[in-house]
This record gives C-alpha cells, sequence and structure tokens, in this order.
C-alpha cells in the first residue's frame, strides 16, 4: 500500500521471507553445465613449478645492462 506513512508494502515480498534455520535460496549464476566444464578446465590446467634465473640486481636474468654489457663485448670482438 503506497498510502502508509513510512511508504512501504504492509506485506514483505515472499523472495524476501526467510524461514527459520534454512539459508536463503539465491537464483543461481551459471549453469550445471558450466560448472562441469569449469571443473574440466581446472582439471586440464593444472599449477606446474617453474624455475627461472634472477640476476643480482633482482630482474629477470639476463636484465638490461647484461644485455648491453653483451652487446658491448661482443661488438669490440667482431671489431679486432
Amino acid at each position: 500500500m503506497p498510502n502508509r506513512p513510512d511508504d512501504q508494502p504492509s506485506d514483505p515480498e515472499p523472495a524476501a521471507r526467510k524461514t527459520p534455520g534454512k539459508p536463503e535460496q539465491l537464483p543461481h549464476l551459471v549453469s550445471d553445465q558450466d560448472v562441469e566444464d569449469a571443473d574440466d578446465m581446472l582439471f586440464a590446467h593444472p599449477p606446474r613449478v617453474v624455475r627461472r634465473w634472477v640476476c643480482g640486481c633482482g630482474a629477470d636474468y639476463p636484465c638490461m645492462d647484461v644485455l648491453f654489457a653483451r652487446l658491448v663485448k661482443a661488438t669490440a670482438e667482431a671489431g679486432e
């Protein structure tokens, strides 16, 4: 009833009613097929250990300084 002083309906909507002792049921956002596909994807893409080289400066090896030093040395050796 919109004429009430607080402008609220006198009867709450059925979706807003809660049953004591039961959690509120939310609508499904994904289908059962989507969940099955997600399980298949997670099975096909397991985590793996990756090893990488790290320079003394903390960047991935070779860092820009090492690349530049290699370029200088290679240029110097080629000029000899």
